[in-house]
């Protein structure tokens, strides 16, 4: 009998410790620490992970709704 995911391609082995890209950076302070924050979420407990999320999506809403006034410029402008 086959196993349920078999014809997935997963690594049946700890992928953990490979060097992870670099955070990418916004040029706003607020989005930049939200990405930094994302970027740790496995060096907390699972059981912070929601409220680590939710305080993340509360800064990029909050900065989605701000955004043009709060005379941050996007990198490509």
């Amino acid at each position: 009998m086959s196993q349920p995911h078999d014809d997935l391609d997963v690594p049946d082995r700890d992928v953990t410790g490979h060097d992870l890209p670099a955070t990418p950076t916004t040029g706003h302070a607020a989005i930049d620490e939200a990405l930094e924050r994302l970027s740790r979420i496995d060096d907390l407990d699972l059981s912070l992970h929601p409220e680590e999320f939710d305080a993340v999506h509360g800064v990029l809403r909050e900065s989605l709704a701000n955004a043009g006034r709060d005379g941050v410029a996007p990198e490509s402008a």
